[in-house]
């Protein structure tokens, strides 16, 4: 039904007179008489009754047109709220924004949360926190908007760099790593491992980094918790890998830490998104703030 022709019938009716409502509409008359007798084709039924000798069209509604008269009203006014409805996201006035966020990542981007809160109050946020397999695996399936990831995108991917922090290894204070300016993997084939959950991509990378020098570490326990990982370090249960950028937050009364050489690991995340999927309002506002800020990323 062309939403079109409705307007012109719902004038015509509100104007009591196709004259006024073409003048309203700045239409001619015969295009308005045109458009009515289009519309009646359409739904196969005459909108008002016919004047004295079907000579002149009355401004008075048949009953079809009655009933065709409500629905309209009905129709245009959700019309009406669609519009004003997506103006309202296009202008982030309303929306939501879901990212996917690692452990650490949220504690990162904590200001640059603020931040777009700050600037796009209404704007609904929503957070998957979980490893940055699963945050890649929720950019795939188009279940979320943005996400931090760790290492090489996929082909349909796109990024924003947000940090490059080299992996250290973390001890307990006093052990025979203190005082070390740099340590090769393989001289912690030997040691009990504080690893992460499956799903963290980081905790593939150093298995991998491990398997192709020649050892597979001895896990003692795995964690998706951060501060876990690092208590159980304190308590002398295991070493831990992790970036130095956390390492650096860690209290050196009780920690040593020192970067991990041999190869050389690196932490780099970047804010990520699927191409494929057209861009929102709020995802837009979302990576230029991330663009412009990335100095605030820190704990």
């Amino acid at each position: 039904m062309d939403i079109k022709a409705l307007k012109v019938f719902l004038e015509i009716v509100n104007c009591r007179s196709f004259t006024l409502a073409a003048e309203h509409l700045f239409m001619t008359q015969p295009t308005i008489s045109k458009t009515i007798k289009n519309l009646e084709e359409d739904l196969s039924t005459a909108l008002f009754k016919k004047g004295e000798a079907g000579r002149k069209r009355e401004v008075a509604l048949t009953y079809e047109g009655e009933l065709i008269y409500q629905h309209a009203l009905k129709m245009l006014t959700e019309q009406k709220q669609l519009l004003e409805s997506l103006d309202q996201v296009k202008n982030l006035k309303k929306g939501q924004l879901i990212i996917g966020l690692p452990p650490l990542g949220s504690v990162l981007l904590s200001p640059l949360i603020a931040l777009f809160h700050q600037n796009y109050p209404d704007i609904q946020l929503k957070f998957l926190e979980v490893g940055a397999n699963g945050i890649e695996e929720a950019i795939a399936d188009k279940s979320i908007d943005v996400g931090i990831l760790l290492g090489n995108l996929r082909p349909n991917f796109a990024a924003i760099p947000v940090l490059d922090s080299p992996m250290c290894l973390l001890a307990k204070k006093n052990s025979h790593w203190d005082y070390r300016d740099s340590v090769d993997l393989m001289e912690l084939s030997e040691e009990t491992f504080l690893l992460y959950a499956d799903s963290f991509t980081l905790n593939k990378m150093i298995i991998q980094a491990a398997n192709s020098i020649g050892f597979d570490p001895k896990v003692v326990c795995k964690s998706s918790q951060w501060d876990f990982i690092a208590k159980m370090v304190e308590f002398n249960m295991g070493i831990a890998i992790l970036p130095k950028i956390y390492c650096e937050q860690l209290d050196r009364d009780k920690f040593c830490w020192t970067v991990l050489s041999k190869p050389q690991l690196n932490w780099t995340l970047s804010m990520a998104w699927n191409t494929s999927v057209a861009m929102s309002p709020a995802t837009k506002a979302w990576l230029n703030i991330v663009d412009l800020h990335r100095d605030k990323i820190h704990f």
